[in-house]
């Protein structure tokens, strides 16, 4: 999650912990953060959709009509509700945080994290399971890794949990892993060149 207006993420907890309570009552909490983050891809894919529901100027009635004539029957009667009581308490602005915040309580319930792995080449399958085993045992939860492939990274490899950086008590494993990542670079850079030559 990005870096987010401190008042705006308690006023999200508040309303997502309130949902995943009710979900998980119901056995769909998993379910509803699927819906939930359905919701963002299309409020993103429909800009004009996402500006209306979190516009001052639309009264809270007419985004209620709006809102049970689009989804009601479509979503489930749990999202659909938990967007009303948004609406009404004027918080659809934060949908976004909300959901971010939904996800990190749904994970943090299960013992899971995610975890951002940035690295110079792609994770083989041995670095990943290093990875993971890292986080494990300095975290004690089970990570989620998401991916991204900078190769402009001069150390190799960035791990960020919670939007902060690994800290130095992790700087051994790190190191190891790094230097498995700097090899493999190293391979594929001289293979590369290797089969430039053959051509």
């Amino acid at each position: 999650m990005a870096k987010l207006d401190e008042k705006h993420v308690a006023i999200a907890r508040v309303y997502s912990r309130a949902m995943l309570d009710l979900a998980e009552q119901q056995g769909a909490a998993e379910s509803l953060l699927e819906e939930l983050e359905g919701l963002l891809s299309l409020l993103a894919e429909q800009p004009v959709f996402a500006a209306y529901l979190a516009s001052p100027v639309v009264e809270i009635s007419e985004r209620q009509k709006t809102i049970e004539r689009l989804l009601r029957g479509r979503a489930s009667d749990l999202l659909v509700d938990a967007l009303q009581v948004l609406n009404q308490h004027g918080r659809l602005p934060v949908l976004e945080t909300v959901v971010a915040t939904y996800r990190s309580a749904y994970q943090a319930r299960r013992g899971e994290v995610d975890v951002f792995v940035a690295t110079a080449v792609p994770l083989d399958d041995d670095v990943r399971a290093a990875v993971r085993r890292l986080i494990v045992r300095h975290d004690g939860r089970r990570p989620n890794l998401i991916e991204k492939v900078e190769p402009s990274l001069l150390g190799g490899l960035v791990l960020r949990i919670d939007d902060r950086k690994i800290d130095t008590s992790v700087a051994k494993d790190l190191r190891t892993i790094r230097a498995r990542l700097a090899e493999r670079g190293s391979l594929e850079i001289l293979s590369g060149r290797l089969r430039a030559a053959a051509h």
